[in-house]
């Protein structure tokens, strides 16, 4: 018999805090309790919704029906040069054991939340350097049987993989590193977190960056000749720079507001909802257009 939770509020479980109810929710923390959970879900002609940490999902204000299973902790395992991490690891515990062991491959990604399987179906990244490249190979159950699929199998692109796309879940990842020096591991690391809380300051509720990056060899000329070519950096035009230029900074939707220091930040100031979220996306997604000829794509996901 496992335990199962009633009526739990969708916004304790994001960093948005935004959300109505769940009406069924299930904590798991290994690969094993994530698939009898779903698998008591499917006997019992529940539906089902998995998630991770909760640091990129937009939860609906009208709440969610069925079962929803939140795949949260677990443990690593050190050999060589490899950690395999369950999914459910948080990142963050990921990179600090990798800059421990004097691995090099992660540094870049310190700050960012979430858990390491959430960052590897969105191939998360930063300062040109993405999760993919230490990924070897990456466990999933696809309802039937567990087998791992390897880093050219995945279809990794900028915050993209086919783990997204295909009714698998996320078990654990192998990653594979180069070895560093230690010091300069955590010394690069450490300069990054600070970096990222003066931009997403502790406490603060939001998903992180919202919009996702925009690749400039995917621009139309037409669009590039509007586009300072000096804001471009490895490649990706800053979605932040886009939005100030549209006049993103300070504009509010509700209980949602752009902060002044940041334009591809959403942030909820209170009782924000789902739909001022949307509203607000809508708005400024237009007025990029319209001024650039870019289309933007949501880097959160709506659940």
């Amino acid at each position: 018999m496992i335990r199962i939770q009633k009526n739990i509020s969708l916004a304790s479980l994001s960093t948005f805090r935004i959300g109505g109810k769940t009406e069924l929710f299930r904590l798991v923390k290994t690969p094993e309790d994530l698939i009898v959970t779903i698998e008591w879900a499917k006997k019992h002609k529940i539906p089902f919704r998995v998630f991770a940490g909760g640091s990129n999902i937009v939860f609906p204000d009208e709440g969610l029906k069925g079962l929803l299973v939140r795949f949260h902790g677990g443990s690593l395992k050190i050999s060589n040069n490899k950690i395999i991490a369950d999914a459910g690891v948080p990142l963050m515990k990921v990179i600090r054991t990798a800059i421990r062991h004097g691995f090099k491959g992660l540094e870049t990604l310190s700050g960012i939340p979430g858990t390491v399987g959430g960052a590897t179906v969105g191939n998360a990244g930063a300062y040109g350097h993405s999760i993919s490249e230490v990924i070897t190979r990456v466990e999933i159950w696809d309802g039937k049987k567990r087998r791992w699929i390897i880093n050219k199998a995945c279809g990794f692109g900028y915050r993209e993989s086919i783990l997204k796309h295909k009714p698998f879940f996320v078990l654990r990842v192998e990653l594979r590193f180069k070895r560093g020096d230690k010091k300069e591991l955590q010394k690069k690391s450490g300069e990054i977190v600070s970096v990222r809380e003066k931009k997403y300051k502790p406490g603060i509720k939001c998903p992180g960056s919202f919009f996702k990056n925009v690749v400039a060899s995917e621009v139309s000329r037409s669009a590039m000749k509007k586009i300072d070519t000096t804001k471009i950096i490895g490649g990706k035009i800053p979605t932040g720079y886009l939005l100030e230029e549209v006049g993103a900074k300070g504009i509010r939707q509700g209980g949602i507001r752009i902060p002044d220091f940041h334009g591809n930040l959403f942030e909820n100031t209170g009782k924000a909802t789902a739909k001022d979220v949307k509203k607000l996306a809508d708005i400024l997604r237009k007025k990029v257009k319209a001024k650039f000829g870019i289309t933007l794509e949501e880097e959160v996901r709506y659940f």
